[in-house]
């Protein structure tokens, strides 16, 4: 990735010459420096999860007080790192991730259905800091490949040493959710018994002390889920319902009274933390928020109990239940200058010492140690050391008006040192498409306003975050009214005198690189250019491959129908948005970049 920086300067053109090369391109196309920063259950240590210059992936574990004796710690040679945790005071537990060619790990004689180019797996490890040693952990250690998408769940009360680990059947014929108990020192791992499992299993929820409490089933071939509790080691079913795209209940854990925690969407359609008792299966609204949607249920590291709720409003909020985190939480903001956003990572166990994310303008954020009793904050790792003090440029949130009336949400980022007045605008277009753009630190549009363009991100109709109608506006849409609503950000901006419409590029990855290939050919004289960064040309072939790869009746293939279309039965629709199938309209300059170990949008 640290090429598409400078590709990206030349494709856009005649960028204001001031702003050339004030910092170099590296700064910003690096993998940041740090990943992820846990703080131990005793709050005396720190691990902290980054990457050097060059891309590799580390951990460095240091103490708090007493004479920093920082080590750190090599786990995975060209391996990203995604997360660091703690097990106990002595044991760092840690995700790696890989992209393989599959016929490096799977069985001999067995293959992925659809033969993908490329498959992610996972790789969990664990460091005892005492005995030095670094452990890599699987459920299956005769065939990585059955740990594709398992997780770690540690601490476990009354069972030191040991955790658990929710993995694949061992089967070559099953793929069902099992549950094994693993050793963190050794790696020694068996499968535990649970009552009730079945080929339909596809996860489990666990109390503090690792006993399963309740168990979540789906069909694929029907949609409908099941949820069961356990009264003991007996299962017993609690809810069920058929899902319209082969989604399931999304449960996130245990409330602190012991009912399941869910997120699911209210009568308005905005996403809503419910406790669902367990033993009626009634439903209880415990927090929602007016016109968004909560983005996720805020866990405590040591007894995975739902404390709080995570959503964005114009930046990231947090809310927790328990008064010493929410007095917390309000201590840290008030400590920091206005206009800084922050939030509570992680705790030490008596909840006095914190890990807090903070950013301030366009620094690329940073890791503090925020201790309770005293209000104090100290500065731990930065994200990007070398944008710290560098003066970039204003990122706010902004509405304009689409071309039917509708306010569409965006981030508009502004260059330093210039009048907002006739820029070059750069529409640089989420992925997803059911996703969302953030008021956080995005390094793309810091590396362009750094070379003097106006950037604006918009989160189209389609985009997630705005509720269940918002979202839903933009299904079926890819070409048409979430298109739409991107061009229309332009010429708000037009409009306004704040950027110049003969110098506009559309940029995006993924769905927004589609976006970028279909403003280059559905409206050729539009754009001054476009750039395409893995993204989908052919929607046809995209949903072919879904349905070869996963089965025309899977989650998967559900989920792209309801997003692009039927193949079949919408096959001209989708085509006449194809941009394979409209290159000739093209009069700009139109950049592709694509990486081979592509295992989302293959590169084909």
């Amino acid at each position: 990735m640290k090429l598409i920086g400078p590709v990206i300067a030349a494709a856009l053109l005649v960028a204001p010459g001031a702003f050339a090369q004030s910092l170099p391109v590296e700064v910003f196309g690096r993998l940041p420096a740090v990943d992820d920063v846990a703080i131990s259950p005793d709050g005396r240590r720190v691990a902290v999860a980054g990457s050097n210059a060059s891309g590799q992936s580390g951990i460095i574990i240091r103490r708090l007080d007493e004479a920093d004796d920082s080590r750190p710690w090599g786990v995975g040679e060209d391996m990203q790192l995604r997360s660091v945790s703690w097990a106990d005071n002595e044991r760092v537990s840690y995700l790696l991730t890989q992209t393989f060619r599959p016929g490096q790990v799977l069985p001999p004689g067995m293959y992925f259905q659809g033969s993908p180019r490329r498959v992610v797996y996972f790789r969990w490890g664990a460091i005892n800091i005492t005995e030095g040693e670094v452990r890599a952990l699987t459920t299956n250690p005769e065939n990585e490949w059955a740990d594709q998408g398992a997780s770690l769940i540690a601490p476990i009360e009354g069972d030191p040493g040991y955790g658990r680990m929710i993995g694949r059947s061992q089967s070559l014929y099953r793929s069902n959710s099992v549950l094994y108990r693993v050793h963190l020192d050794s790696g020694r791992v068996r499968p535990l018994i649970v009552a009730g499992v079945n080929e339909d299993t596809v996860d489990f929820i666990l109390d503090r002390t690792g006993a399963v409490v309740g168990r979540l089933d789906a069909d694929e071939a029907t949609n409908r889920w099941r949820l069961f509790t356990y009264d003991g080691e007996t299962p017993r079913l609690l809810l069920e319902d058929v899902s319209r795209f082969g989604d399931t209940i999304s449960v996130v854990g245990l409330m602190p009274d012991g009912r399941f925690a869910a997120l699911e969407p209210n009568e308005a359609g905005y996403t809503t933390l419910y406790a669902i008792d367990r033993a009626s299966g009634e439903l209880q609204a415990v927090h929602e928020v007016e016109n968004a949607d909560i983005e996720a249920a805020l866990v405590d590291p040591w007894t995975r109990e739902v404390i709080g709720v995570t959503w964005i409003a114009v930046e990231t909020e947090q809310h927790f239940f328990d008064p010493t985190l929410q007095r917390a939480r309000e201590a840290l903001i008030a400590a920091l200058p206005e206009g800084a956003a922050s939030r509570l990572v992680t705790w030490s166990q008596d909840r006095t010492r914190f890990i807090a994310y903070v950013e301030q303008g366009l620094d690329g954020g940073a890791y503090y140690l925020f201790n309770l009793p005293d209000r104090s904050l100290r500065l731990l790792a930065p994200r990007y050391p070398e944008l710290m003090r560098a003066h970039l440029g204003e990122r706010q949130s902004i509405t304009y008006r689409a071309r039917d009336g509708t306010r569409v949400p965006a981030y508009l980022t502004l260059p330093a040192g210039v009048e907002a007045r006739n820029l070059p605008l750069v529409l640089l277009v989420h992925g997803g498409p059911h996703a969302r753009d953030t008021m956080d630190f995005d390094w793309w549009a810091s590396f362009l306003v750094s070379r003097g363009y106006a950037v604006l991100q918009p989160n189209f109709r389609g985009s997630s975050g705005y509720g269940a109608a918002w979202e839903e506006a933009g299904r079926r849409q890819w070409g048409a009214l979430m298109q739409t609503d991107v061009e229309d950000g332009a010429n708000a901006l037009a409009r306004a005198g704040i950027a110049d419409p003969a110098r506009t590029c559309i940029v995006g990855a993924k769905y927004g690189g589609y976006a970028a290939l279909a403003g280059a050919t559905l409206t050729p004289d539009r754009y001054r250019c476009a750039v395409s960064v893995a993204g989908v040309s052919d929607l046809p072939l995209m949903l072919l491959q879904r349905e070869r790869q996963t089965g025309d009746d899977s989650v998967t293939s559900d989920w792209w129908r309801a997003s692009i279309g039927d193949r079949e039965e919408d096959r001209e629709r989708i085509r006449a948005v194809s941009p394979v199938f409209l290159a000739d309209r093209v009069r700009i300059p139109v950049l592709l970049l694509h990486g081979t170990d592509d295992s989302v949008v293959p590169i084909d």
